[in-house]
């Protein structure tokens, strides 16, 4: 395992999932106060984010809420649910030359709006430019991380618009970030949205690539360890014709 970002431990503590109030806000008990947190995922989190759940809290400069839920225990190991810290995991394994199909790319622009999507990364990768898509995947099934947890227009519009560009030549990626611990692959789950299959295929066969990587929050150091930078990915056994 490789850490690629170190917390401040005076920043986290644990807390007690209550109830989600909304797609981007969570209420959670540490001590004796009642927080209202910033969820920064807006999955369904079956199974994940339930009442009663100890969960990871991470002090923030918000001007709405001072503090984000960073994760969700399932046992003893935490699973990583905050989608900017996975994105600058990322970032940073990329950077630092630990993703052997990403190592000789370099940061070109970020939040690129095409089409009306908008794709998260343009990278430069020797002479070609990279255009990639980030998916957090934090469902566990049965020891594989899967994607999505609920049917997700907005998703399916971004790989349609990496179609379209894959279709031109452009070279276009989904990389899926696994944040489930000591996930065996990751797996495409088509059981929340039937569609999803049918757009995944269409981007295979116009050249769009579908890539994974594992990373887990590492409790004793604070820090975000980099598990495996090539995740095998299952695209079609969770997902109908």
């Amino acid at each position: 395992m490789y850490p690629l970002l170190t917390l401040d431990p005076s920043k986290i503590f644990e807390c007690t999932i209550i109830k989600r109030l909304n797609r981007f806000t969570v209420l959670v008990e540490a001590g004796d106060e009642l927080i209202q947190a910033h969820l920064n995922n807006t999955g369904r989190l079956y199974g994940i984010l339930e009442p009663g759940r100890r969960g990871v809290l991470m002090n923030i400069n918000g001007v709405k809420l001072r503090h984000r839920l960073l994760g969700v225990y399932n046992g003893e190991e935490v699973i990583l649910l905050d989608t900017s810290t996975q994105e600058k995991a990322f970032l940073k394994a990329v950077e630092s030359g630990l993703i052997p199909w990403l190592n000789t790319c370099s940061l070109i622009k970020r939040n690129i709006r095409i089409n009306q999507a908008v794709i998260d990364f343009l990278f430069k990768c020797g002479n070609t430019m990279v255009f990639i898509e980030l998916k957090s995947a934090v469902m566990n099934l049965n020891g594989y991380s899967g994607y999505p947890d609920a049917p997700t227009e907005r998703g399916r519009r971004q790989i349609r618009v990496l179609s379209e560009l894959a279709s031109t030549g452009v070279k276009s990626i989904v990389v899926f970030v696994s944040s489930v611990p000591g996930a065996r692959g990751f797996k495409l789950y088509c059981g929340f949205d039937k569609e999803m299959g049918r757009v995944v295929r269409d981007a295979v066969a116009k050249g769009v690539l579908f890539k994974a990587v594992s990373i887990s929050f590492n409790q004793s150091t604070y820090s975000i360890v980099l598990e495996n930078p090539d995740l095998t990915v299952d695209l079609w056994s969770m997902c109908e014709e």
